[in-house]
């Protein structure tokens, strides 16, 4: 079930949308990735073709340079140290840059991706965490920071407690300027220790 309250800024139906757009990605990406094997030349010819066209037209494309610095850094922190039960409450908290003023379509974009560059990070990193949050259903929190320096330290102070931390850059295809940053995912993890960070934080 997704953890997620509105405030006058979003409507329930969008919140939903939100939490379904994360899910459905995470779901989608890890449990039915093709296998690049079972492509003919053909397929694989066709599939890199379609790509342009279908991020050209995204709502909101990510940096990809920036994406692999993101990765490296949210590495940085030992995400296998974490300390848990696997019956304490799990989650994964999104922090929505509230200086960039985004849309609702945008926000539900970049937390699709924020959603899934935390689950995939954490997938690889610590497998046993990230199926503590799978089987709890994937709980998500959707806040609001004021800007982009309460949005670094943020992801600053979750790393230091060896959280995964992932911030989405965009790529400045739509309605905010390149490299600019949207969102911070926190988790997925044990939720009294996130809490130590977000804790103070507005819901969305």
């Amino acid at each position: 079930m997704t953890s997620i309250r509105m405030d006058g800024l979003l409507s329930p139906l969008v919140i939903s949308i939100i939490a379904f757009a994360a899910g459905y990605q995470v779901h989608t990406f890890l449990s039915s990735r093709p296998n690049p094997s079972l492509l003919t030349p053909t397929d694989s010819s066709k599939k890199t073709k379609s790509l342009p066209s279908q991020s050209s037209g995204s709502e909101g494309g990510t940096d990809t340079e920036s994406d692999a610095e993101d990765t490296a850094a949210a590495l940085s922190s030992d995400l296998t140290s974490t300390k848990f039960s696997s019956s304490e409450e799990m989650k994964l908290v999104l922090v929505v840059n509230d200086e960039l003023k985004m849309t609702k379509g945008k926000i539900a974009a970049q937390a699709g991706h924020a959603t899934l560059a935390c689950a995939m990070t954490l997938k690889e990193a610590n497998p046993r965490l990230f199926r503590a949050w799978q089987n709890q259903g994937q709980p998500k929190i959707a806040l609001r920071c004021a800007n982009t320096e309460e949005l670094e330290i943020l992801a600053a102070q979750a790393r230091s407690l060896n959280l995964c931390a992932r911030t989405i850059r965009d790529a400045g295809r739509t309605q905010v300027a390149p490299g600019s940053k949207t969102i911070v995912g926190i988790g997925p993890g044990p939720a009294r220790l996130i809490n130590t960070v977000t804790g103070k934080l507005k819901l969305l």
